[in-house]
């Protein structure tokens, strides 16, 4: 009865002082170190215990499996990359490759949210980069301001997921996977997304009149470089990776030298900008980082008074099937991306529902019981994407209405939303059907030789 007194304690105080508006690290780290205290207290743990939190969050941060060294560089890789331009100036190129096709804006829209995933740690970032470029020809061409919003919200929202995307890494440590692997899982289902998500623009704006884009003149050549030079720099992270070329850290080192270059060749890389974005990472990387701090602090508190335990009893008690659970999971994990941003589910709430994701036994349904945490990983990982662009609260929307001219309302992209919302719940049902659509990848560059090491681990 204490434990669950001081799990319902724990849980409640950190809601109020999150709600609050305080620091969340701060909430975090305060929640953790009372509960401490007071389970001290009336006996449930001792302060012999008290080195373990001091331990807990110097390993999370020392760790070299860890690699957190390559979050701040992801960082900035993302942000110089936006502060390059390059976002506009594939939009000016795709907008020439893409004449003919229906939606041709909508659906460069779609893409330059790929090209800026790395920056997609910060959601913000991402949905006004895209939208400075992006509404104006929308909007030219006669879209709806409910197509141009949403197409805005959608391409900002799908760098979260897409390689090499900071959230994968915590993802990929929370679970403790191969980021390697995890970065690869999410490509086929992201590129459903994207395919799903442009055939919808196509079909509906079929009818639409779509003007030529009023640029400067450039050169069509130098323009086609930059991308690729941009595209290339983003994808050799993932695919060294993967091909056991480097570590995370070396490979996210490779490609800001990269960036840094593109920046360069583009004539952007002046002492202005790359000290605004220098001090953009250094503010984004301590926040993270100061969130993990008080992560930590509050799961070992938690732990210590036998959270985990009672929130796995409570649930068990209901006698659900495990596709129950999953759903059940998956609407969570939604619901908290709606108040929370995603490093504070990822670290607080999903750490809590462990013990309940560890009795998931999908192992029959996806092939192998690793292969279904990377499965389980992928689905939340989407799950939380999807909570960015559903009504009424998903960050994106916010960020598209932020930067969104007149005439475009927060209720216009709401509507532009829902049928996005609609594809991505469709294709997370497809995906938990057939999970080969996010293992088969995984599968194919672990091969056959790994196997064995793979299954000891």
């Amino acid at each position: 009865m204490v434990n669950e007194v001081f799990t319902v304690a724990m849980l409640v105080v950190m809601a109020i002082g999150v709600f609050s508006g305080f620091p969340v690290a701060l909430v975090l780290a305060g929640t953790g170190f009372l509960g401490f205290v007071a389970a001290v207290w009336v006996g449930i743990t001792d302060f012999q215990h008290l080195g373990l939190i001091y331990l807990r969050a110097r390993g999370v941060l020392t760790n070299e499996s860890v690699q957190f060294t390559s979050v701040p560089m992801l960082i900035f890789l993302g942000l110089i990359l936006n502060a390059s331009g390059i976002a506009e100036t594939m939009f000016r190129l795709l907008g020439r490759l893409l004449t003919g096709v229906p939606g041709r804006y909508a659906i460069a829209t779609l893409l330059i949210g790929l090209v800026l995933a790395p920056a997609a740690g910060v959601i913000g970032a991402s949905v006004i980069t895209v939208a400075l470029v992006a509404y104006a020809p929308m909007m030219a061409s006669g879209y709806a301001p409910r197509t141009a919003g949403g197409a805005v919200a959608a391409s900002g929202a799908l760098g979260v997921v897409f390689p090499p995307a900071v959230m994968l890494f915590f993802i990929s440590n929370v679970f403790y996977l191969r980021i390697g692997l995890m970065y690869v899982a999410l490509i086929v289902p992201v590129l459903l997304m994207v395919m799903a998500f442009a055939v919808y623009f196509a079909v509906t704006l079929r009818k639409t009149v779509e003007i030529p884009l009023d640029t400067p003149k450039t050169n069509l050549v130098s323009d086609l470089l930059f991308v690729l030079a941009s595209v290339a720099v983003i994808a050799s992270i993932p695919l060294s990776i993967i091909l056991g070329f480097a570590t995370l850290t070396e490979a996210a080192g490779v490609g800001v030298f990269g960036a840094l270059l593109v920046a360069l060749a583009r004539k952007r890389l002046s002492f202005s900008s790359l000290n605004s974005v220098t001090v953009q990472t250094s503010t984004m990387t301590s926040m993270v980082f100061f969130i993990v701090l008080g992560a930590s602090v509050f799961s070992l508190s938690f732990h210590l008074v036998g959270g985990p335990d009672v929130i796995f009893e409570w649930i068990s008690a209901f006698d659900l099937t495990r596709w129950e659970l999953l759903a059940i999971l998956l609407g969570v994990i939604i619901m908290l991306g709606f108040v929370f941003d995603w490093i504070e589910v990822l670290l607080v709430f999903v750490p809590v529902l462990m013990p309940i994701i560890s009795e998931l036994d999908f192992a029959d349904h996806v092939g192998s019981a690793y292969f279904a945490q990377i499965w389980i990983a992928g689905l939340i990982a989407l799950a939380l994407q999807t909570s960015f662009l559903t009504p009424p609260f998903g960050y994106a929307l916010f960020f598209a209405k932020m930067a969104a001219p007149k005439g475009i309302n927060l209720s216009d992209i709401y509507r532009g939303a829902v049928p996005l919302v609609a594809i991505e719940i469709v294709l997370i049902v497809a995906l938990i059907s057939f999970p080969q659509l996010i293992t088969w990848l995984p599968e194919m560059a672990l091969g056959t030789a790994d196997m064995p090491q793979l299954i000891q681990r």
